[in-house]
């Protein structure tokens, strides 16, 4: 590989303007070379405003690209799957956003093709590396919080109720917070207190969404915009999750609210996305208090940001390009990975399924076979 991690982006939108591009750009090691966007637009407009690098419309000429070393798929979901397997192919790291797939089998197939390869895969659950989240883990892993016991999060979002286009969809979205909001929160469940064994989980729609913005008619939405979950882990610790799009008063200029909380023998610690440089904790017998994060978790070592520069809310997400950076260049795995994504995905699933059934739903996840 070349000294310098040579990037190409399949999907030019606002995730990649907003996480991706700002991550590359301060990272020394890494370089944007390639973008793929069917929008010829919009990428004439990323060139103004990203730089130079060589447009593309179809995907396959990022997979075949002989200066492309690493690809970030920021992509609607249903084109994951394919998108990730031909990049593969090509002897291309990834880094997809989430969901992997449409279901837990495609993000298996991702994984195990990753692995087969011995290729560098990461799934883009960013708020893994908000500082306040990784104090907490922090403080999990290293037994400050006792014996684990509870864990809860919610996520709400103001957003309006008009059409969410293809992401109002199953054929193409999969499902709706469920697993564009809430997959976040299964995954930091299963990080902070381990595997999942079993879910009783509910999903329901409230906005038909079958206006556009602009008034005009379309077919309405399929999916949910609430979502919420019980469930057990392998520990014996128990979790509840509860997210929606649609809880008036929380648009908190497009952050929303977010809380996590794990609570165990010995105490308690929180994390909100709206204070991500700030930690909600309560030990040995004393109340649960607003603190500082340590300096130590503010970024993820050797990460170039400055953590006291820019909106802590938004500044955390550019370490997720430099962790896919570092363990391309270091030749070990990113976390978090595809199995990851595989395994949240496989949680989300099963929600639906104890959604449809009306009972709960034991988890077998065996990503190796």
């Amino acid at each position: 590989m070349t000294q310098s991690v040579r990037i190409g982006i399949i999907g030019a939108g606002a995730v990649s303007d907003y996480h991706h591009v700002p991550g590359i750009n301060i990272d020394p090691r890494a370089e944007l070379v390639a973008v793929c966007d069917p929008n010829e637009t919009l990428l004439e407009q990323r060139k103004s405003e990203w730089g130079e690098f060589d447009a593309t419309t179809s995907y396959q000429d990022i997979a075949d690209h002989p200066n492309v070393d690493a690809v970030i798929i920021a992509t609607p979901n249903f084109t994951h799957r394919e998108i990730a397997l031909a990049c593969l192919a090509g002897d291309k790291h990834v880094m997809c956003e989430k969901p992997l797939g449409l279901n837990y089998e495609e993000s298996k197939e991702m994984y195990q093709a990753a692995r087969d390869r011995n290729l560098r895969h990461m799934t883009a659950f960013t708020y893994r590396f908000a500082p306040s989240m990784r104090y907490v883990r922090h403080l999990v892993k290293s037994g400050a919080l006792g014996e684990l016991r509870h864990f809860r999060s919610q996520r709400f979002l103001d957003w309006p109720e008009t059409s969410w286009g293809w992401r109002q969809y199953k054929k193409t979205a999969g499902a709706g917070d469920l697993f564009d909001m809430t997959i976040h929160r299964i995954d930091f469940a299963q990080d902070l207190l381990g595997p999942i064994k079993s879910i009783c989980g509910a999903v329901a729609q409230f906005a038909p969404r079958d206006k556009t913005a602009e008034g005009q008619d379309c077919p309405p939405s399929e999916v949910d915009d609430w979502s919420s979950l019980i469930g057990q882990f392998e520990n014996g610790a128990v979790g509840v999750w509860e997210g929606s799009t649609l809880m008036k008063g929380y648009h908190n200029d497009g952050f929303g609210y977010e809380w996590a909380e794990v609570n165990g023998s010995r105490g308690s610690a929180a994390y909100q996305l709206t204070d991500p440089n700030n930690v909600l904790v309560g030990l040995n017998g004393n109340p649960v208090e607003k603190m500082p994060v340590p300096d130590e978790f503010l970024v993820i070592e050797g990460s170039p940001r400055k953590p006291h520069e820019g909106v802590p809310s938004t500044v955390f997400r550019y370490d997720l390009v430099y962790e896919f950076v570092s363990a391309i260049v270091e030749g070990r795995d990113a976390i978090p990975g595809f199995d990851h994504g595989a395994s949240a995905q496989a949680v989300a699933d099963a929600v639906l399924k104890s959604h449809d059934q009306k009972t709960w739903v034991d988890l077998d996840i065996d990503l190796e076979n």
